[in-house]
This record gives C-alpha cells, structure tokens and sequence, in this order.
C-alpha cells in the first residue's frame, strides 16, 4: 500500500538541488507521495511546487544578527547552531512560525508518516502533530542540542516521543543510550546516512513508525 510522507528539513526546502528534494523525488518514483516542509527564504512558496510547505523565518531572523546569517546560509547545520542562542522571546517566534506551518502541511497533505531529517526544534514540532514520526539524528544534532539547557531538553522530548530514532552512524547511536533516550526505551535506533540511496531506508522507516503507533 502506497504511503502518504510528510518529509522535514532544517535546510532550506526552496533550494532547487537541496537534498531534501532529491530524497523526496527518488521516494516519488518509488510510488511514495511526499509532501516537503522546511525553512525558506520565497515567502509562502508562492512560486515553487506544489507540495512544498515553507518556513519563512528571514522577518524573524532580522532580530539576530546570527540567526539571520544562518538563515540566509540556509544549510541545516547553519541552523541548529544559531538556535541554542536565540533569547527565549525569539525562540518562541521561531517555534510558533514553524508550528503553525508543520500542522498547516500535516493538514493539507494527511500523511502517514513524517520523516524529520535532523534532531532539532522541527522535530519537536513534529511529534505534536499526533502523527507517527521518525528522526534521523547527526552528530552535528546533538553537539547543537547540548550548547543549551533548554534547547537539550526540546531534543530529548522530541526523540523520546518518536516511534524510530535513526542514528547516523554506531557512534550517535551509542550517544544517543547515554543520555538522549532511556536506556531500555523500546524505541528502535537504526543505524544508516542520509546518503543518496536513502529513499528506500527512509519509507522502511517510517513504515515501522505506522506499525509501532498501531501496536
């Protein structure tokens, strides 16, 4: 049975040769029908492909020096960094811009599954749409996560309410038993990159995210 994605990013989602849009295509032609969210600097999307849910967040960067340099360099590690050190009256900004555009895509697209590319506050904002999620987690994630208390706290919420954890090698799954998630946590941790041949990881991942939530 064909599934319904919603796949996220902390990259820019509007970038034509972004890797969230190559992941998406090559699970398009597997008979999988994604629906991609993340940051953005094209307000609304207004002129990119259908499918596509942007965060605009250049209006709120422009607060921080910082943060709207992560904005504009719109890669996903460029992201992470810059959050643990946002004032908590601008994160706040930020997590209510993101959650409104996560449950508008959720809303518009009904998926089966959402699949979060990285560790961080989307991930978080994922996990209260109620629908099933799996996380892919980079080391670069955690190192971010653990620059501040409160951002920590966000990361570990977010992975101890997801249905699969993916580690992106040995080491992070190591990491992620020493502190991130409970010891005997019954969740899954798989181990595999975000690489080209992901697609296929990617569905079989969030496939299992479906079976957990129904038992």
């Amino acid at each position: 049975m064909a599934m319904r994605l919603l796949l996220i990013d902390h990259g820019r989602c509007d970038a034509r040769e972004s890797r969230a849009r190559r992941v998406r295509d090559e699970l398009g032609r597997a008979g999988t029908t994604v629906a991609l969210c993340g940051p953005t600097l094209v307000p609304r999307l207004a002129d990119t492909d259908d499918g596509m849910f942007g965060i605009h967040l250049h209006d709120i960067a422009a607060a921080s020096h910082r943060f709207l340099d992560a904005v504009r360099d719109g890669s996903a590690g460029a992201l992470l960094a810059a959050v643990p050190a946002l004032s908590p009256r601008l994160l706040g900004s930020v997590r209510e811009t993101a959650r409104q555009l996560i449950a508008e895509a959720v809303d518009a697209t009904d998926p089966d599954a959402v699949f979060v590319m990285h560790a961080g506050i989307l991930a978080d904002l994922a996990v209260e749409t109620g629908v099933p999620v799996a996380v892919h987690v980079d080391p670069a994630d955690l190192d971010a996560a653990s620059a501040q208390r409160a951002m920590r706290k966000i990361v570990v919420r977010a992975l101890g309410s997801s249905e699969v954890l993916v580690a992106a090698d040995d080491a992070v799954a190591g990491r992620l038993r020493e502190g991130w998630v409970e010891a005997d946590a019954a969740t899954p941790v798989e181990s595999w990159p975000l690489d080209d041949a992901c697609a296929g990881r990617i569905a079989a991942a969030c496939r299992l995210a479906i079976d957990r939530r129904r038992g």
